[in-house]
C-alpha cells in the first residue's frame, strides 16, 4: 500500500471513529431540527431520509426498526416521524447510528442550501422548494434518490 492510500485509509479510519459524521451545518436531532425555524418546509423533504433509514436498516438485518418508522410515517405526523428517527439511532450499534447520522448530515445540509443558509460545495442545477405534501409522498426536487454511498473500508 503507498503512502498515499495509507493516509487515505487513516483519515477514513479516523472519520468513521469519531462520534459525528462530518457536516457543514451543526448536526442536531430530527426532531430539534424539524422544530427549527427555517424559510424552508423541512417536512416536505422528510420522505427521502426516510427511505434512506428504511433501506438502511433492513439492509442490516434491522427490519423490525424500519418497520416502526413505517408504522410512524403513515401516522403522517412529521413530530412523531421525527422521534422514532432520533430513537432508532439509540437502538442500533455504532455503525449504523454513524450511517444514520450521515443522512440526517445531508438532509440537513441540503435544507441549508435551500434556505441560503449555506453554499453548495459545487455549482448545482437551481432547484424549487418541493410543494408542501404528506410524508407519504416523494418530493419534487430530493436531494439525492438513493443513500449516499461511503467508501469501502478495510476491516
Amino acid at each position: 500500500m503507498s503512502e498515499q492510500q495509507n493516509n487515505g485509509y487513516e483519515e477514513e479510519r479516523q472519520r468513521l471513529s469519531e462520534k459525528k459524521p462530518p457536516c457543514r451545518t451543526k448536526l442536531q436531532r430530527v426532531k430539534d431540527w424539524l422544530d427549527g425555524d427555517t424559510s424552508y418546509c423541512r417536512p416536505c423533504i422528510m420522505p427521502v431520509p426516510i427511505d434512506w433509514y428504511q433501506q438502511e436498516l433492513r439492509e442490516r438485518g434491522q427490519g423490525d426498526l424500519a418497520d416502526e418508522l413505517e408504522r410512524a410515517r403513515m401516522t403522517e405526523d412529521p413530530a412523531t416521524v421525527a422521534q422514532v428517527m432520533d430513537s432508532i439511532k439509540e437502538k442500533v450499534n455504532h455503525d449504523t447510528r454513524y450511517r444514520l447520522m450521515e443522512f440526517d448530515c445531508y438532509t440537513q445540509e441540503f435544507a441549508a442550501e435551500e434556505d441560503g443558509v449555506i453554499l453548495p460545495d459545487e455549482a448545482s442545477p437551481e432547484s424549487s422548494p418541493p410543494a408542501p405534501h404528506s410524508l407519504n409522498s416523494e418530493p419534487e426536487s430530493p436531494p439525492e434518490t438513493s443513500p449516499p454511498e461511503l467508501p469501502a473500508t478495510e476491516q
